[in-house]
């Protein structure tokens, strides 16, 4: 799909929502840009504080000062090595031959430098101190458009589960929802448990059925004065519908994934058998 890129230059100051990519050596930081370069449009860094954009090519580094930088939410960065790039990677144009070059990162000497990742070459390439290296392990960056929950069970796990916290005997908990007098409510999914569990009208209830968060690019933000992030992770509507968000908050050891009531201001978690409420708490967001 289309990515939206921003044209910009060194006087420019940094759109909104400009992707960060990674650290310079000095920790300065870099965002995600392209620009083009002999015919074609190739992944760069951006470092405002240097005050110009870099791209890798014919084994040297160069310095761009009109580049575009890209914008927006939803992306992720996810390993991977040797060419190699999953379905969703963001593309940043094609090579003269009409090969797709695609956005990555890697580290080097103290950085974490954003490069293009060349399919047919097995390789990250990054500009780095007048150089074009080469890098075989790295990440791609990801464009994930939706949430994506997966039917799961206690035998089964979907890869890139999303870690949600841990029990009171620090055993895993992953993200979960589940289907309860017709809402779709925040589960925590303990596999080694054998179900998941959702709080409702004041008790805590089992769930054989359920399905599991999965993907990459969230984060969890601990909300001042009970405010809702525009980047949230609802898991439906309730029946007077507002929308139901995702949070966490500490409990007798726990961290314990549950519901947000943004009417009542606070988090209710399943634990124990009953509906606890907690007014501190994190609320799950896209990066």
């Amino acid at each position: 799909m289309e990515h939206t890129w921003v044209h910009s230059t060194p006087y420019a100051a940094l759109p909104p929502y400009a992707v960060i990519g990674g650290h310079d050596s000095d920790r300065s930081p870099i965002y995600v840009g392209r620009s083009f370069h002999e015919g074609e449009n190739l992944p760069a860094k951006v470092i405002p504080s240097k005050g110009c954009a870099y791209v890798a090519y014919g084994g040297a580094e160069h310095s761009k000062t009109h580049y575009e930088v890209l914008v927006g939410q939803g992306f992720a960065w996810v390993p991977s090595c040797s060419g190699g790039v999953p379905p969703n990677a963001v593309r940043s144009g094609t090579t003269r031959t009409g090969e797709p070059l695609y956005v990555g990162r890697g580290h080097h000497a103290g950085s974490l430098s954003v490069g293009k990742v060349h399919p047919s070459h097995g390789c990250l390439y990054i500009p780095f101190g007048g150089q074009e290296v080469r890098i075989n392990t790295y990440e791609v960056l990801i464009y994930q458009q939706r949430d994506v929950w997966v039917s799961a069970s206690p035998a089964y796990t979907p890869p890139g589960a999303v870690v949600a916290g841990h029990d009171s005997d620090r055993t895993p908990i992953y993200a979960g929802r589940a289907m309860h007098e017709g809402e779709m409510l925040p589960a925590k999914v303990i596999p080694s448990k054998g179900c998941a569990y959702v709080c409702y009208g004041g008790y805590e209830f089992q769930k054989p059925t359920y399905e599991v968060l999965t993907g990459y690019g969230y984060v969890w933000i601990h909300v001042q004065h009970h405010g809702i992030p525009p980047n949230a992770v609802s898991t439906g509507r309730a029946r007077n519908g507002d929308p139901i968000y995702f949070g966490r908050g500490h409990h007798q050891g726990s961290l314990t994934p549950g519901l947000i009531s943004s009417r009542q201001r606070c988090l209710y978690i399943p634990y124990g058998g009953r509906e606890i409420r907690l007014d501190s708490y994190e609320v799950l967001c896209r990066q």
